[in-house]
């Protein structure tokens, strides 16, 4: 996966710059990818969260919102299966 001028294997691991450029610029694939690495690397959540809290309070970054209340919705679910 690349974004801007972050090249990562998101099968190794993913720094806070390439969460954050994905959940800001990524589309709909990108984020499927997201989806699946924080589904199956339950510590990237709390990535995730420290990322997304700095955005959620502004009304315009809605993305921010969801990634932010998906992590929570994992982390209190008791993680994932």
């Amino acid at each position: 996966m690349k974004h801007r001028h972050i090249n990562v294997n998101i099968n190794k691991s993913l720094p806070l710059e390439a969460i954050d450029d994905i959940v800001s610029r990524g589309d709909m694939p990108e984020w499927l990818e997201l989806r699946d690495y924080a589904l199956s690397h339950p510590e990237a959540l709390n990535d995730i969260i420290k990322i997304c809290k700095h955005y959620i309070a502004d009304p315009y970054e809605q993305k921010y919102y969801f990634w932010y209340n998906f992590a929570l919705y994992l982390i209190n679910a008791g993680g994932t299966q």
